[in-house]
């Protein structure tokens, strides 16, 4: 940890050069938030409360002068060149330059993910973030490697990049990780010390737009000592001006005494505050989450061509798609959109009602399983885990907490949507309890062959789907009882059959896939209760045409393991 000595030495060296500082604030050290700005008294004021000199900035202009090349050599990120330069600065001791004091207070220990043990880490498996640290340490690893190479500098640990190089299962985590707790030092040409100073980049960089409007890359940065040292907050309203070749840090906050002085990088969600300063913020109102789903291209070509509100934002691989869930926004109609499109049958030409219900409750699926998981992984005992940093498990019990109000919400949203879309659509459903109530000699012969004496058995009794054929079929045989039905048939599922009956090819795997049901039932059915089963057509042709017939107009609700029949409509999406 930085020494109070070593704090005042830098803020010195920077009055020393001309920096400004506001009389009302000091800054001192906590355990808990590292250094921190504090108002001596009541502040509100317009006025620049830090002023910084360009000339202690750290620009891509001095890395460009210390290893005599452009910043433009790393093709990838534009801040590689400046961030070995750090990395230089802080880890090679003969190194005796002008800044000195500034790199001697960044710290060695960062609080990212990215510099956790090995253990904490495989606490945030089967999330996002897990997969994140894994995607972004190659990708710093590569943008290092290719840095040196052009630089012609000898790596002291070539054995990363030619692990990643070998296998795609080349663990990055785990060597990262022992790297770091069997060196003690880090010589500047290491990873270790390349991935510190992109943790320090990241954690506290300013856009290079503040100090040069002529620069054409948004994401190139700088560092901006005194004021780099101010926490991020969420919703602080700050401004950063350059004038008279001094950047000032205004706030618009009304401070009391003893109130922290924030900066703000700009609204950072959990995800975002985790991996770029290690931190969490209670309640964050931009906080978002991520559906990540491993498809085939072809469906997911299919899918941005079906006019879901898909784009090619969402397709993050080529086998891959990805949907935000946010605070503001827990179900985007893309999501729900683009489940429907995945339950729709080959049949169908586009998104219907029943293919849209039936993708709520695959998407409602998936969200009780990441549901499940953070709720687990947020009541994590700290005393289960001795090896591991207390302030780390609280920080992840926090991150787990986040993602599952996140996905809890979606959940709720999900249940309210589909319960609105059941209820506004209900002239062009049927329940099968409510067939179950009208068909008394169905209902009866029930009793008789399966034991069913209310609605609720054919669920517990694992009877549903066989009963489902069962009525389909005396469905299509209404007109063959001597006395009709005492309820109408909804002729969409009358007109249903007929329509698949016409066109069907019943293949010999069709036969032997039904065969085992069929003789379990007929002919004794047939013989048990004849003025049900046999009248008409129930052969085992029947049930297969009735097969297909369940899987167009057949919704069974998963919540409540309700079957509705549905007409075959269209769903505006």
């Amino acid at each position: 940890m930085v020494s109070e000595d070593q704090l005042e030495k830098f803020i010195d060296f920077c009055k020393r050069n001309d920096t400004n500082i506001d009389e009302r604030i000091s800054f001192k050290i906590t355990s808990s938030a590292g250094i921190t700005a504090i108002a001596k008294c009541a502040i509100h004021t317009q006025d620049p409360l830090i002023s910084v000199p360009r000339r202690l900035l750290i620009t891509r202009e001095l890395a460009e002068e210390e290893f005599g090349v452009s910043s433009t050599v790393s093709s990838g990120n534009c801040n590689a060149l400046l961030q070995l330069y750090i990395a230089k600065m802080k880890f090679e001791p003969s190194t005796k330059r002008f800044h000195k004091p500034y790199f001697d207070i960044l710290p060695e220990t960062l609080n990212q993910p990215y510099f956790w043990s090995l253990e904490e880490l495989q606490l945030l498996k089967g999330t996002d973030i897990y997969l994140l640290l894994k995607q972004n340490l190659r990708r710093i690893i590569k943008e290092w490697w290719e840095l040196l190479d052009i630089l012609q500098i000898e790596p002291v640990d070539k054995e990363i990049y030619h692990g990643l190089k070998s296998s795609e299962d080349f663990d990055v985590l785990r060597y990262v990780c022992e790297y770091r707790a069997k060196h003690q030092k880090f010589s500047w040409k290491s990873f270790a010390a390349y991935l510190w100073a992109s943790g320090i980049f990241t954690s506290r960089a300013f856009p290079r737009l503040v100090i040069d409007k002529d620069c054409s890359n948004l994401n190139e940065a700088f560092l901006y000592p005194v004021v780099d040292l101010l926490n991020h907050k969420n919703d602080t309203q700050v401004k950063w001006i350059f004038e008279h070749e001094n950047v000032c840090f205004i706030t618009s906050e009304k401070l009391k005494k003893g109130d922290q002085v924030f900066n703000n990088y700009g609204d950072k969600s959990s995800e975002d505050l985790l991996l770029s300063y290690g931190f969490l913020q209670d309640n964050n109102r931009y906080d978002r989450t991520r559906l990540t789903l491993r498809l085939d291209n072809e469906t997911i070509e299919q899918a941005l061509a079906s006019n879901l509100g898909m784009t090619k934002d969402n397709v993050i691989a080529d086998d891959c798609a990805q949907f935000l869930i946010t605070v503001k926004d827990p179900l985007p109609n893309t999501v729900a959109n683009f489940f429907g499109h995945l339950c729709k049958l080959k049949s169908e030409a586009e998104v219907t009602l029943r293919s849209f219900l039936e993708g709520q409750d695959e998407l409602s699926s998936i969200l009780i399983q990441k549901l499940d998981l953070f709720k687990k992984r947020s009541k994590l005992n700290p005393a289960d885990y001795e090896s591991c940093n207390p302030d780390v498990i609280q920080i992840i019990k926090k991150y787990m907490n986040s993602e599952r109000k996140l996905i809890h919400a979606s959940l709720e949203a999900l249940q309210k949507s589909q319960k609105d879309i059941l209820k506004t659509n209900s002239a062009l459903m049927v329940s099968f309890r409510s067939i179950f109530k009208m068909d008394k000699k169905f209902a009866d012969s029930l009793l008789l062959s399966f034991g069913v004496v209310k609605y609720e058995d054919l669920v517990t009794k694992n009877r549903l789907r066989e009963s489902l054929l069962l009525w389909i079929v005396r469905a299509a045989n209404k007109d063959s009882y001597p006395q009709k039905l005492g309820y109408t048939v909804p002729e969409f599922i009358f007109d249903t059959f007929q329509e698949v009956s016409g066109s069907i090819v019943i293949e010999r795997n069709d036969v032997a896939e039904f065969m085992d049901f069929y003789k379990n039932l007929f002919p004794g059915l047939a013989d048990k209760i004849p003025e049900v089963f046999g009248q008409g057509n129930w052969g085992i042709r029947q049930f297969i045409v009735a097969d297909t017939v369940m899987d167009r107009v057949v919704y069974i609700r998963k919540l409540t393991h309700e079957p509705y029949f549905i007409v075959r409509v269209p769903f505006k999406l």
